[in-house]
This record gives C-alpha cells, sequence and structure tokens, in this order.
C-alpha cells in the first residue's frame, strides 16, 4: 500500500495503537480519497436513519443494501411514490441488492470494507460477527446483541482485531448533554456512586409486551423474506405485525424496553463508573408472558465494588410501562424537575439518578442539562458546551484514519454493557427470583429458562465462526 503524508500523520499521533487504514484510501483527505465502501443490511425503520446519515458522509460509497423485506431497498434502488402521492427519485440506484446477508457478503467480498447493521436484535450478532471475520469495519445498531454470551463474544473479537473500527448505535450519547454529564462522573461530582435508578415510559404503546404467543399463521407476504428474518432464532409461523417494528417486545428476536432503551440511558454511567456485569437480577413484572417480555416492570441488580462505586458495590433499580422511582424517598426536593418542562423531560423516555456519597446526579437522556443535588437541594450549576458531534460520521472518519479508538460506543465497551442489560431484560423470564449470575459462563446458576436466551442455540444451519 502507498504510504501517504496522512496516514503516516494519524500513525504517529495514534501510538501506541496499531493503525491500518483500509488499504484502498491512499490519497490525502476523506473527501478526495476513493471511498470507503460501506454495504448496509436492515434497510427499514431506523436504518434507513443509519443509512442516509452513513451516507452523507462524503468519503462514503454505498455498494450494497440487504433487507429480508425487500420493499425497502426497492424504494432506495427504484425510487416510487411518497406517502404524499409525489414522485421520489431512488437514492442508490447502482447498489446491489439482497434479501441474504450471507449472500451478499460472499458476492461481495474484497468488494466493501464496511458494513452498517439495524437488523432486528437477535440478527445483530451473527451479521457483526461474520462482517468481524471478514475483516469487515462495522457499525451496529443497540443493542449490540440480545444475549450475554453474544455481547462477551464481540467484545472480545473486536479487541483481538486492532485494525478494525467497531461502533454502537446509541448516537445520543454524541449530544453535547451526555458529554457534559460524562464529564461530570468524570470529575466524580457526586463522589462514590452506591444506586443508580434508570426509567423508561417505554414500551408505551410503542411495541406489544405482556401478550401471549399468537395462534395460528397467515399466509407470508411476496415481499417478504420470512425465514431469513426467522434467522438464528427458532421457526414459528408468520403473523401479521410481528416485522418490520413489533418485534422489538418478543422474547425471539427482541430485548424490551430494557435491552433498547437502557442503551441510551445507561450507555455514560456505565463507560465512567466502569462497571462491569452483574451479581444478581430479581425482575418484578406486571403481565407477564412466555413469548413477550412484561407489559412493564421493575428491576433490581448488584454489582460488585469498583473503583467509581462504593466499597459495598452498587444496586441498579431499573423501571418501564409507566413505573418510576420514588424521586422523594431517594432524596429529591420537591419540584426538582424544575416545572412543566422538566416534568415532560422526566417522563419522557427516561433517564438516570445516580446516588452517591456526596450528593446525587439527574443525567436526562438528552434535551436537558444533568443536575445535582446535596442535601435536598440544587447546586447552582453552569454547563460546560461541550459540542456534539454526528455518531455516524465519528465512525467512518475512525475508519478512513484507522483509528479503532476514536469511537466512543466502540464494541468493546458497547459489548460489556449490553452484556449487561441483557441479563436484566433475561431475568424476566423467571420473574420473581433472585437470579445469580455467573460470568464465566454467561448464564445463570439457578434459572435454565433465562440463561437459554443468555446463551442461545442458533437454528441449524445458521452458525457463525467465534459465536
Amino acid at each position: 500500500m502507498q504510504i501517504t503524508r496522512r496516514s503516516f500523520v494519524l500513525s504517529s499521533l495514534a501510538a501506541p495503537f496499531i493503525i491500518r487504514p483500509v488499504t484502498h484510501l491512499t490519497r490525502a483527505e476523506p473527501w478526495k480519497m476513493e471511498k470507503l465502501r460501506v454495504a448496509k443490511v436492515g434497510c427499514g425503520g431506523m436504518g434507513t436513519t443509519d443509512l442516509m446519515q452513513v451516507a452523507d458522509h462524503k468519503a462514503v460509497e454505498v455498494v450494497a443494501l440487504c433487507d429480508v423485506d425487500r420493499r425497502h431497498f426497492d424504494a432506495l434502488t427504484k425510487g416510487g411514490k411518497g406517502e404524499d402521492g409525489k414522485a421520489i427519485a431512488p437514492r442508490f440506484p447502482n447498489a446491489k441488492t439482497f434479501a441474504d446477508w450471507r449472500e451478499m457478503y460472499a458476492r461481495l467480498g474484497d468488494g466493501f470494507d464496511a458494513v452498517v447493521v439495524s437488523t432486528a436484535d437477535h440478527m445483530h450478532a451473527p451479521i457483526a460477527m461474520a462482517a468481524m471475520n471478514m475483516g469487515k469495519h462495522v457499525y451496529c445498531q443497540k443493542p449490540l446483541a440480545q444475549g450475554a454470551w453474544e455481547n462477551r463474544r464481540l467484545a472480545e473479537v473486536a479487541a483481538a482485531k486492532p485494525g478494525l473500527v467497531t461502533q454502537m448505535g446509541t448516537q445520543r450519547i454524541a449530544t453535547k448533554w451526555r458529554r457534559w454529564g460524562g464529564k461530570l462522573l468524570r470529575d466524580g461530582a457526586v463522589g462514590p456512586v452506591r444506586e443508580m435508578y434508570a426509567w423508561t415510559n417505554r414500551p408505551a404503546g410503542w411495541w406489544p409486551q405482556g401478550n401471549p404467543r399468537p395462534q395460528g399463521n397467515e399466509p407470508v407476504p411476496d415481499f417478504l423474506s420470512w425465514d431469513l428474518f426467522l434467522g438464528v432464532s427458532q421457526s414459528r409461523p408468520y403473523k401479521d405485525g410481528y416485522t418490520p417494528f413489533n418485534w422489538r417486545g418478543t422474547v425471539d428476536w427482541g430485548t424490551g424496553a430494557f435491552g433498547d432503551m437502557g442503551c441510551h440511558m445507561l450507555d455514560v454511567p456505565f463507560y465512567e463508573l466502569g462497571l462491569g456485569v452483574p451479581l444478581t437480577a430479581l425482575c418484578s413484572p406486571v403481565k407477564a408472558s412466555s413469548d413477550q417480555f412484561p407489559e412493564s416492570e421493575s428491576v433490581v441488580m448488584t454489582y460488585a465494588a469498583g473503583p467509581k462505586t462504593s466499597k459495598d458495590g452498587l444496586t441498579l433499580r431499573w423501571f418501564d410501562g409507566g413505573q418510576f422511582p420514588d424521586f422523594k424517598a431517594i432524596g429529591l426536593p420537591q419540584g426538582w424537575e424544575g416545572g412543566k418542562d422538566g416534568e415532560d423531560v422526566v417522563k419522557g423516555d427516561g433517564g438516570v439518578i445516580l446516588v452517591g456519597e456526596k450528593g446525587i446526579m439527574w443525567f436526562p437522556i438528552e434535551n436537558a442539562w444533568a443536575r445535582i443535588f446535596v442535601d435536598g437541594k440544587a447546586v447552582t450549576m453552569n454547563p460546560e458546551d461541550l459540542g456534539r458531534s454526528n455518531h455516524w460520521h465519528d465512525w467512518v472518519d475512525a475508519c478512513v484514519a484507522g483509528r479503532k479508538d476514536a469511537c466512543v460506543s466502540r464494541f468493546e465497551k458497547g459489548g460489556r454493557m449490553c452484556e449487561s442489560l441483557s441479563i436484566g431484560a433475561m431475568s424476566a423470564l423467571e420473574p420473581g427470583k433472585k437470579l445469580e449470575y455467573d460470568a464465566a459462563s454467561c448464564m445463570f446458576r439457578n434459572s435454565a429458562a433465562a440463561s437459554a436466551m443468555l446463551k442461545r442455540t442458533y437454528r441449524d444451519g445458521w452458525k457463525v465462526e467465534n459465536l
């Protein structure tokens, strides 16, 4: 490979990290280089957002689109009509299209450098791992994977491949609010943390949870490859409504409200506190079901002591589906939310409260600055605007530069956090029982039912190396 001034300088600045730029990118500036050739798996919903954000980078060329629902890539390659009836021009007319990501990988071979994965949760791990096995950079939507074992393996394999750049799709971490909140935690603003409370209003009608498995079956639409949607999960008949969105609440395919929204709220606290995996998990559900995650739940998880936690460890208390912590009992003053707008933020998508030895910190998901309370009174603060970045473009820039350390949500970090979240999510499969987590095996010591989803058995024909 031709060594350019840019690649030499980046290598020097990044020491001691190992720098291995994408081999065909040889010119001086990202927008003047040959393109970072990106393949996209999952093109509807959030997948469309991921695709458009990545494609908007000047160094990117989208070479292939893959989706089990051909309507999604047809609209992007052939165009069509919008909801208003107006014609929509094709966005990626030259991209190759596939229903099966395995075929896409095999057919493209060396014809792509990176992949963006935005499928149902149960397919994140096999698609991302297969790409890393091929030496491709990967951007993968949150949660990184569905089960504890998959998350652990993605983190381990990414760490073992210094030339690969990875990023988990938790774009909120790049906002000015979460960047400043992270700085507060790094600076020890509330001291060693002993309790952490987190909540979301989801599912709240976003997708169904708490229901029994639907009976019967329906004809599979001609635009949908149902067997490819099922992928590594066990077979079941098709029912209208499962896809493209409502799979999130189904145990076979999703991680429920905890695994879905917990990534956005708990990422910064997890990373800054250096939390490992929990020792125990206890779920108290409302309207439990073996097929879907609870309609509403509270989950308590305990963690061993660490450098930034209380000497007695840390307890995480999670709430979703309309449940909230007892803010008064935590020690927050009346009206701490800051009026009606503040209340809307608190009871919207959710947030986190950290109880430390020096004070209490409210860390909202976004659209508000973190606040600190000491002895029941708000501390006057002047938030420092650290700016925001484009989470997708950060990944592309890191791929171009060969700087995996430049990604704040790289798999080495995101995988460890999502392992923890999957433990909390899957504790719902044995409700009311304090489950003990065995970190060595990535399974519960005292629950075979919940362990089966922490370390899943893939369907015949879907085995992927390193999983």
